[in-house]
C-alpha cells in the first residue's frame, strides 16, 4: 500500500508503520499541518517536535518508496539502517539539517532538493538516477557511480567537480553550477545540458556525445572534438571561440551571441543552421561545408 501523511504533532500513529509491512511506499512531509501557514511554508513545530515525530516514524524494513520534505529537524537515527535493502527510490526536500546520505546498495532514483546542510552522498552501486538541486554545502558526488545514467544538478555553488568514472551516464544536465570548472572522460554520454556555469572552462573525452546545449557559459572557449555530435546549441558564450575541428555527424547548428567564434568546421551532414550575433565571424569557407545537405538557414 500507499500512505501520504502530513506529519503534525508527535507522532500518535507511529506503530502503525511499525506493524503495517506491506506498506511500500511513504511520503512524510511536515509543512503543511495544524498549526503551517500554506502561504509561507512555515511549520509551528520545533525542530525537536519534528525530530521526535520522524524518530518515531521508522519505515518498515520492506520500504521501497520513501519521501520527506520540509523537515527542520535532526536526520533520525533509523536512516543508518543498512538493512532497507528494498529502498529503490529516496527523495529529500527542504530537510535543512540532513548532514549525509548513507549508502544503500538497493537503491536506483535519489532526488536531494533544498538541503542546504548535506555535505555528503555516500558511493551507492545501484544509482541509476540522481537529481540533486539547492545543495549548497555539497563539494563533490559519490565516486564510482557505474549504474548512473541520468545525472540533474542545479544551483550547487560549492561542486566543484563531478565524478570521472560514470561508465554509463547517457544525459546530463548542469545549471548553475558557478564552481565545476571542467566537465572530462564521459564515454557514454549522449545528451548534454550546461546552463549558466560561469566557471566551465573545459569539455573534452565525451566521444559518445550526440546532444550539446550550451548557454551563458562565460569562461569556455573551446570544445573538444566530438565525432558523434548531431545537434549543437549555443547561447551567449562570451569567450567561446573554437568549435571541434571536426563533426562529421552534425546535422543542427544553432548559435546565439555575442561570442568570440570566427568560423565553422567541417559539416558534410548539416541540415539545419541558425546564427545570430556572430561579431568576429570571418565567412562561411565552402570547402567546411563539403557536399552538405543544408535545408535551412
Amino acid at each position: 500500500g500507499i500512505v501520504n501523511t502530513r506529519v503534525g504533532g508527535l507522532a500518535r500513529n507511529a506503530q502503525l508503520f511499525k506493524e503495517k509491512h506491506v506498506i511500500i511506499s511513504l511520503e512524510f512531509y511536515f509543512g503543511i499541518t495544524g498549526g503551517v501557514s500554506e502561504q509561507s511554508g512555515t511549520s509551528g513545530q520545533s525542530n525537536d517536535e519534528q525530530s521526535g515525530a520522524l524518530e518515531a516514524l521508522e519505515p518498515p524494513l520492506g520500504q521501497e518508496c520513501l519521501e520527506i520534505g520540509d523537515y527542520k529537524g535532526k536526520m533520525p537515527v533509523w536512516h543508518l539502517n543498512t538493512e532497507h535493502t528494498k529502498l529503490h527510490s529516496l527523495k529529500l526536500e527542504r530537510c535543512h539539517l540532513w548532514e549525509k546520505l548513507i549508502s544503500i546498495t538497493s537503491l536506483k532514483v535519489l532526488n536531494v532538493i533544498n538541503c542546504p546542510a548535506l555535505c555528503e552522498i555516500v558511493s551507492t552501486p545501484a544509482l541509476e538516477l540522481l537529481k540533486v538541486e539547492e545543495c549548497c554545502s555539497l563539494e563533490q558526488l559519490p565516486h564510482d557511480m557505474l549504474a548512473l545514467k541520468w545525472l540533474d544538478v542545479a544551483l550547487c555553488d560549492s561542486l566543484e567537480q563531478l565524478p570521472q568514472h560514470m561508465p554509463a551516464l547517457k544525459s546530463l544536465m548542469v545549471w548553475a553550477c558557478d564552481s565545476l570548472k571542467a566537465l572530462v572522460n564521459m564515454p557514454a554520454l549522449e545528451s548534454l545540458e550546461l546552463s549558466y556555469c560561469d566557471g566551465l572552462e573545459h569539455l573534452h573525452d565525451i566521444p559518445a556525445l550526440k546532444s550539446l546545449m550550451v548557454r551563458r557559459c562565460d569562461r569556455l572557449k573551446t570544445l573538444a572534438d566530438m565525432p558523434a555530435l548531431e545537434s549543437l546549441e549555443v547561447e551567449f558564450c562570451d569567450s567561446l571561440e573554437q568549435l571541434p575541428h571536426d563533426m562529421p555527424a552534425l546535422k543542427l547548428f544553432k548559435v546565439y551571441g555575442p561570442n568570440s567564434l570566427k568560423t565553422l568546421v567541417n559539416v558534410p551532414l548539416l541540415e539545419e543552421l541558425m546564427v545570430e550575433g556572430l561579431l568576429n565571424w570571418e565567412g562561411w569557407p565552402a570547402d567546411r561545408f563539403g557536399e552538405t545537405t543544408l535545408t535551412s538557414m
